[in-house]
């Protein structure tokens, strides 16, 4: 409200009571005009409604407040204050427009914020309105999340996979797992068919050549949001298992030109109908543990030197171990051949020796 005032005239009238002065024959009176200045009382600033620009925040998310205000006597507005609340408490340190919910601040809880309009001091008077309290948001929290997605288990007829992932809430607290599901999937051209909705799959005989994948949906007890997104696992390929007794497995480094503790393999694919292999994917396995994996052409060598070599019945070929002198190791092959077969093949375990 800008400042105004009124004149209120006072006319005083000093007689000189010390006598009657005469100068020129003329006898002389002062007249002295006097103005006072009283303040007006105008308008306070006032809020008529409070919007944000997000209606349904959620953790992380951050909720700008837009007050309208009106002042009666167009006075120019100065910066509002504000205060955040939740549950009706102050937020600590919440005291501008825009205000980033923390973990803890989600799952129901009511936000609002109170907003106090100003006009400038120096010129206006009342300059602060009253406190405008907004409507409230029901806040959410943080959707559950599945991570590290991934089959357990060898692609093979006979086998059983295991679909596992790590269950992860970032409320604080956080929400307990409840009612997570699981969905199996056959991928074989182009085509996807469910297979399974448990937490394990049976291989059978006719996912030979299936792409099998696992998908989860994280799901918690309590919270807003309480279903979280769907996550995909890797792909693995279901092939024919070489039979235990066709895959031999010794140490030694008899087979190959090579020096340093190791194994010798043999791998007997001719019953499977698939002509000349091409080359072998090795993964050494200690603890149920992949230690390394490695791939390797046929007529070429290992990385410790060995020829891979192939008769037209058995794959041989021999390698230096990851692994140290007297800890347990068991290999899985996967031997590919042409036009996208394969097969694979494990080994009994064996406590490596020199």
């Amino acid at each position: 409200m800008a400042e105004r005032t009124k004149i209120i005239p006072l006319i005083r009238l000093i007689t000189l009571a010390a006598g009657l002065v005469i100068v020129g024959g003329v006898s002389a009176s002062v007249i002295e005009v006097n103005t006072q200045t009283l303040p007006v009382i105008g308008h306070a600033p006032v809020v008529t409604d409070v919007q944000f620009n997000n209606k349904t925040p959620a953790v992380n998310d951050t909720v700008t407040a837009d007050p309208k205000i009106t002042d009666a006597d167009k006075d120019a507005l100065e910066t509002s204050l504000f205060q955040w609340k939740l549950d009706g408490k102050n937020i600590s340190g919440a005291t501008q427009n825009s205000y980033k919910l923390v973990p803890g601040d989600g799952n129901g809880k009511q936000l609002s914020v109170e907003v106090t309009p100003q006009t400038d001091p120096k010129i206006t008077e009342p300059a602060t309105g009253a406190i405008f309290t907004s409507s409230t948001l029901t806040t959410r929290g943080l959707a559950p999340e599945a991570h590290d997605v991934k089959i357990d288990g060898q692609p093979e007829p006979g086998r059983l996979l295991t679909g596992n992932y790590r269950y992860h809430d970032g409320d604080s607290p956080s929400d307990p797992e409840s009612g997570t599901s699981f969905e199996w999937f056959c991928l074989r051209n182009k085509n996807h068919q469910a297979i399974s909705t448990s937490r394990t799959y049976h291989i059978q005989d006719a996912d030979i050549g299936c792409e099998i994948y696992f998908n989860v949906i994280p799901r918690s007890s309590s919270g807003t949001p309480s279903t979280g997104a769907q996550v995909q696992s890797n792909k693995v390929t279901v092939a024919k298992a070489i039979p235990s007794h066709l895959v031999e497995i010794y140490n030694g480094n008899q087979i190959g030109n090579r020096s340093g503790y190791g194994y010798n393999m043999v791998i007997n694919y001719s019953h499977l109908g698939y002509g000349k292999p091409i080359s072998i994917i090795i993964s050494e396995y200690k603890n149920e543990n992949i230690n390394v994996t490695r791939k390797y052409q046929v007529g070429k060598k290992t990385y410790s030197g060995s020829i891979v070599t192939d008769d037209g019945n058995t794959i041989k070929f021999g390698n230096n171990a990851v692994s140290s002198i007297g800890e347990t190791i068991y290999l899985v092959v996967r031997v590919d051949f042409p036009n996208g077969k394969f097969a694979h093949a494990t080994s009994s375990k064996i406590v490596l020796q020199r």
